[in-house]
């Protein structure tokens, strides 16, 4: 957004011909105004939490898809590739990505034994 840095222009407050002052005209409209002071620096997010570690999302995503059951082979990877990040990087969600793992293998060996169990019955019993 581009800010016009011009002084405003000088209105004359005199009084109008009833002594009452007249108001100032309009000189922009208001989506033309900028409503923030140009004195203050913008916001920044980073600078707000300095010292304070981020949540790493990996682990975030990583516990949705292995929670899911049906994307746990994503959630396992993604588990393994966040706590390696973590490891890595200082951030948080350690415990996000350990569930995420465990689900993962979890499902997965519910799998492999619902496998087993089908086979035995089918060529066995």
């Amino acid at each position: 957004m581009l800010v016009d840095k011009r002084p405003p222009p000088h209105h004359d407050e005199s009084p109008g011909p009833e002594g009452r002052s007249a108001p100032a005209p309009a000189t922009q409209a208001y989506s033309e105004t900028d409503p923030t002071p140009q004195d203050e620096p913008e916001d920044n997010v980073g600078s707000q939490t300095r010292g304070v570690p981020r949540l790493n999302r990996t682990a975030v995503w990583a516990l949705i898809c292995s929670g899911l059951g049906i994307t746990f082979l994503l959630g396992l990877f993604l588990g393994y590739r966040a706590r390696a990040q973590i490891r890595r990087t200082r951030e948080i969600g350690k415990p996000y990505a350990d569930v995420a793992i465990w689900l993962g293998w979890f499902y997965l060996s519910v799998i492999v034994f619902g496998l087993l169990v089908y086979v035995w019955i089918l060529f066995i019993a």
